[in-house]
C-alpha cells in the first residue's frame, strides 16, 4: 500500500511511524488489557498457593498431634488405639493432600493461561 504526501511523493505505510493514533490507542489497551487478566491469574494463583501451604501446616500440626496422642498408648503397649490413631490420622492426611493435589491442578491451569496471555491472537 502507499499513500500520497501532500508534496506529491509517495511512502509505505508499512512502517512504525505510520501507524495511525487509532493503532496506537488500540495498542496500549491490548497492553492494559494483558496487564490486568495477567494481574487477575497471578493473584488467583498466589491464593491457591497460600491455600496449598495452609493445608500443609494442617498437615504438619496433624502429625504432632498425632504424636502426642499416641505416645503414652506406645509407652503402654496398646496397640490397638496405637492403629486406630494411625487409621484416623492417615484418613486426615490422605484428604489433605487430596485437596493440595485439587489445588496444584488449579495452579497448573492458571500458569498455562498465564503464559498463553496475548498468544490468542496468533490462532
Amino acid at each position: 500500500r502507499t499513500a500520497t504526501r501532500a508534496r506529491g511523493t509517495r511512502r509505505v505505510l508499512s512502517r512504525p511511524e505510520d501507524f495511525t493514533m487509532a493503532d496506537w490507542w488500540n495498542s496500549i489497551q491490548k497492553g492494559a488489557q494483558e496487564a490486568a487478566e495477567t494481574t487477575k491469574f497471578v493473584s488467583m494463583r498466589t491464593k491457591l498457593q497460600a491455600e496449598v501451604m495452609y493445608i500443609e501446616n494442617q498437615i504438619k500440626t496433624c502429625l504432632q498431634k498425632f504424636g502426642v496422642e499416641v505416645f503414652p498408648h506406645m509407652e503402654n503397649n496398646n496397640s490397638a488405639q496405637v492403629q486406630q490413631h494411625f487409621t484416623d490420622t492417615k484418613r486426615e492426611v490422605e484428604n489433605y493432600r487430596e485437596q493440595i493435589a485439587a489445588k496444584n491442578v488449579e495452579i497448573a491451569e492458571l500458569n498455562k493461561q498465564i503464559e498463553n496471555i496475548g498468544k490468542a491472537e496468533g490462532k
